[in-house]
């Protein structure tokens, strides 16, 4: 049998775990992994056997859980979030540890189909990304032998950008809309192409439905009243927008509820109803390629411009960026030391990611103490106080034993 490689994408949710393969040249392809199963939805569960103390993940830990005959864990995702540890027959067991034993045993089960396949690349997607869990999913990857540099963890909505612009480009001519309606309850998110710009720079909106329409109405309302429902929301939401494809998204649009509203939005536009787009995103954002180099993501907790500093070196004066435009805000926290050159001021440049636009700032360093031409020795950093506020501080270092530090600090705060 020919021996091939390929990526994978994996949805890792609360409730449910969904695969994704790709090979190079073919389209994403959901895989159960379960024999003699058609059902591509996997139990993010584990079980422990009371008997041989076995784990069972998946519909296995279902079925032992159905039988009294184990110790069930679910809520993986939220324990090791919450960094709780549990005892299971006198040994402790971290929610890490726990996440770690179900990658293991999917990946596993993965790899046992295409036994004669390589996984090149694994990207994990989540619905909302924290610190610990990101460490908890990396070292789950790493407990089946792929390191970081093969691996990636990111959240639904930039798994969604990448699945978006993945499709054929009259799709994303115009605007893309996505409703996801969970147990959370409704969430919108829409997403824009600055095709101005190079690379093109594709940004998000998102709202929060909830209050318009919740989970708990696929409980207590009919089909028609969910149908009339959805139909008011859609109407508001997109009144006056100008979109090319709507996909809908979500367990709570399981059925065939929700149908007669969708053939509506179909005028001059298309959409599609699915469960699997997240994890097809992965999977696309895996494999890499086009999408890698000729766009930028930028979710909601991300930068839009990119800040240099304008600097003499390597023999010319040039802008060299301090932080880049696609960096999450809350990781923003550069900083650069030079030797001022017959001036007391510091240039910056504000380059837009999303506009054809330029912005020049000046800081000046008012009372900066005088000394002999290139003896002053600056320290410049940046530092973000939201994602569309930036804070520029310039600290005199001193220079040397020539002239001690003073100390003196400047700050200037822009807008990006």
């Amino acid at each position: 049998m020919e021996h091939r490689s390929l990526v994978v994408g994996m949805d890792l949710g609360e409730e449910y775990t969904q695969l994704c393969v790709k090979r190079e040249g073919q389209e994403p392809e959901s895989i159960c992994i379960s024999p003699g199963n058609d059902r591509f939805l996997i139990p993010t569960a584990l079980c422990i056997r009371n008997d041989t103390k076995d784990w069972l993940f998946g519909e296995e830990a279902i079925r032992c859980r159905n039988r009294e005959a184990g110790c069930f864990f679910s809520d993986l995702l939220g324990k090791a979030t919450r960094q709780e540890t549990v005892t299971i027959y006198e040994m402790e067991f971290t929610g890490a540890m726990l996440l770690e034993r179900f990658v293991r045993k999917v990946l596993t089960a993965l790899k046992q189909r295409y036994i004669q396949d390589t996984i090149e690349r694994v990207t994990v997607t989540v619905q909302e990304l924290n610190e610990n869990l990101e460490a908890a999913i990396y070292q789950s990857l790493e407990g089946v032998g792929i390191r970081r540099d093969r691996a990636a963890v990111q959240n639904h909505l930039l798994s969604f950008m990448y699945y978006a612009v993945s499709q054929p480009k009259s799709l994303w001519a115009a605007d893309v809309g996505l409703f996801d309606f969970r147990a959370e309850g409704m969430f919108y998110y829409q997403l824009s192409a600055s095709r101005r710009v190079s690379p093109v720079a594709i940004s998000a909106q998102t709202a929060d439905l909830s209050d318009l329409m919740d989970y708990e109405m696929l409980r207590s309302m009919n089909d028609k009243s969910l149908a009339y429902t959805f139909r008011t929301v859609t109407d508001k939401v997109l009144s006056h927008r100008l979109l090319s494809a709507i996909y809908v998204t979500g367990s709570g649009f399981e059925g065939a509820w929700c149908d007669s509203v969708l053939r509506e939005l179909c005028v001059a536009r298309r959409v599609f109803k699915g469960q699997n787009l997240y994890v097809k995103g992965a999977a696309y954002a895996a494999a890499g390629g086009p999408a890698q180099n000729e766009f930028l993501f930028l979710t909601e907790d991300m930068l839009r411009a990119t800040v240099c500093i304008r600097m003499f070196r390597d023999n010319r004066i040039s802008d060299y960026p301090l932080v880049t435009a696609g960096t999450k805000w809350n990781e923003v926290n550069a900083k650069t030391v030079g030797i001022l050159d017959d001036t007391d001021e510091v240039f910056f440049t504000v380059l837009s990611a999303v506009r054809k636009e330029t912005k020049h700032v000046v800081m000046n360093l008012r009372n900066l103490h005088r000394r002999e031409n290139k003896t002053t020795r600056v320290s410049i950093g940046i530092r973000c106080i939201d994602r569309d506020t930036a804070v520029l501080t310039v600290k005199d270092l001193g220079f040397g034993q020539f002239y001690p530090n003073t100390y003196r600090i400047w700050e200037k705060v822009i807008t990006l």
